[in-house]
Order: structure tokens, then sequence, then C-alpha cells
């Protein structure tokens, strides 16, 4: 994997770099932040609804169906702070087979986004 590099810009704003590509993130405005991108626990969830659309997405492409989308709701639990709860919904093309989505559900829960939240990893943390 290529290395992820996690810069300050501004305020509480910091820069996402991964290969080529460059991401802001910020905090709300209520959260002492500009908002100028997405905040941390909002990229989480979004990984997940894009992993999963990603997955889904290829094998309908695979089998000559439309587009999918997903909109995704998180609830956030204290004690300690975290994600407590994140509900998907995934929007398949009007014309998926009824039959399949068992299947696809089955494949939308191997993206590995999905994995990594049902099987945690270990996270070392070393200050430098």
């Amino acid at each position: 994997m290529d290395l992820i590099s996690v810069s300050r810009k501004e305020g509480k704003a910091f820069e996402l770099r991964v290969r080529r590509h460059a991401l802001t993130v910020d905090m709300s405005q209520e959260e002492g932040g500009s908002d100028k991108g997405l905040n941390p626990v909002e990229l989480l969830a979004g990984s997940l609804g894009a992993c999963i659309a990603i997955m889904v997405q290829t094998y309908c492409d695979r089998h000559g169906y439309g587009d999918v989308s997903a909109s995704l709701t998180l609830e956030l639990a204290d004690d300690p702070k975290r994600v407590g709860s994140i509900v998907i919904d995934l929007e398949l093309p009007k014309d998926f087979p009824e039959d399949r989505k068992p299947a696809v559900k089955r494949l939308a829960e191997l993206c590995p986004v999905h994995e990594t939240l049902k099987h945690m990893p270990t996270v070392d943390l070393e200050i430098i």
C-alpha cells in the first residue's frame, strides 16, 4: 500500500495525501473548523459507502445493469466517543432482479472497509 500523509493546512483543516491525490479534511464551523472538507468521521462512513458501491457497481457492470448509489447516516456514541451505528441504503438499478439481492448483499458485506469494521485492526501509534 502507498504511504498516506496528513499535514496541517490551517486551523483544524488538514491535507490528506496519497500518491498524486489530495483531500482536505476539516471540522464543521460548529466544531471550530472552517468546513473546508469532510470531517474524519464522515470520511470513515464515506469510505464504507464508496467501498460497497464500487464492489456492487462492478457486479452490475459485469451483468449489464445500471448505476448504483448509496446513502449513509451515522450516529455517534459516547464513552468512548465513536461512531455507534451506520445505516446504509444501497440503491440498485431499477432492472436489478429481486432474486439476486441477497447475493449482492453478501458481496457488499465483503468489501474491505466493511470487513475492517467487523474485524478491528490493530493500531500501532508511535510518537516520533
